[in-house]
């Protein structure tokens, strides 16, 4: 029997259908509360890490090594009944998936089941998990705890990226940071039969997207902005995250074009970094860290945010932002207190 080698692209598809497989079966497990299970599918050099105030419930900070984090997810299991997921966004790229997700979940003890929002990173060697990030909207998970919203109050909050995590290995498209300074000007796709050089080259070409529309932001340069996006550009939010100052509702083009300028009345970018990029076909996730100005104030903080773009011959047809706004309120007033 000849051994016929299998062609890059059915490769490429075989391992995005086995990384999607892992991640979902990764996922199940996780609401399953399989702590065991779970810990099985961790490489020995695991690390979960975070930033941001997203993961400081029920998780508390990063990088943590795979012990620590089977036994935090051990600790939340004892408190928390998870009951179910609805997918949103999961993309593939590589030995990395990212998913969007709300999850329904229950105190054990008491209180009616609550539902929130998550976006989570993983990146895989083989069948096993290396490296994760869960970046939890704590608005609505805090809502679980008996004595409400407890960690978002913390002045732990706005605390400095840890040494720890500043050394942890860039990863590509994982890991990697990029500063957000100057303009790359439009972006333009190619042509071309489907290879693994095409397939690099959208992969820049979506990356690019999504930072050249991060500069143009932090410029402030709202023309130029509005025309990367299409004509029939849509803005997809869900969950709490995009509460204001961002838009509430699914809404196109004119309706998403005013709301970002009132957010660039009320707030100055003053530049951020990218922490995890993940671009998988005609789509790019980004997780970024940016640094807000209210111009009335003078009050500055740290913001992280979720984008995810869809892009068509250059330009952004639909765009899902979830923004950290419990770090937002924090220069748009006093204190951030949810009802309860």
């Amino acid at each position: 029997m000849l051994d016929v080698p299998t062609s890059p692209a059915v490769a490429d598809r075989d391992r995005r259908g086995q990384i999607e497989l892992l991640a979902r079966e990764f996922l199940a497990l996780r609401a399953k509360g399989d702590a065991p299970a779970l810990a099985a599918r961790l490489a020995p050099d695991f690390v979960y890490r975070s930033r941001g105030a997203w993961p400081m419930w029920p998780y508390h900070g990063g990088p943590i090594p795979r012990a620590q984090f089977a036994e935090a997810v051990g600790r939340v299991n004892a408190e928390i009944q998870f009951l179910g997921s609805e997918f949103h966004e999961f993309l593939v790229d590589d030995d990395a998936a990212a998913v969007h997700a709300t999850c329904e979940a229950r105190n054990r003890g008491a209180g009616p089941p609550v539902e929130f929002d998550m976006w989570m990173f993983l990146r895989f060697r083989d069948a096993l998990i290396v490296e994760a990030a869960f970046y939890v909207d704590v608005a609505k998970a805090a809502r679980l705890l008996p004595a409400g919203l407890v960690e978002v109050h913390s002045a732990a909050l706005a605390r400095p990226q840890s040494r720890a995590d500043e050394r942890l290995p860039s990863q590509t498209p994982i890991g990697r940071r990029s500063a957000l300074t100057k303009d790359a000007g439009p972006v333009r796709e190619t042509g071309g039969a489907e290879s693994a050089t095409d397939g690099a080259r959208n992969r820049a070409l979506m990356e690019r997207v999504a930072l050249d529309f991060f500069a143009l932001r932090a410029k402030g340069d709202f023309a130029a902005m509005l025309g990367r996006l299409a004509p029939d550009f849509i803005h997809i939010p869900r969950g709490d995250w995009t509460k204001p100052p961002f838009m509430l509702d699914l809404c196109d083009r004119a309706t998403f074009a005013a709301a970002l300028r009132l957010v660039n009345v009320e707030f100055e970018d003053l530049g951020g970094e990218v922490h995890e990029l993940l671009a998988d076909g005609d789509e790019v996730a980004a997780h970024r860290t940016m640094r807000l100005r209210n111009r009335g104030s003078g009050g500055v903080t740290s913001v992280d945010e979720w984008v995810r773009f869809r892009v068509r011959a250059g330009l952004i047809v639909e765009l899902a932002s979830y923004v950290d706004n419990a770090m937002v309120a924090r220069v748009e007033w006093p204190a951030y207190a949810p009802p309860r």
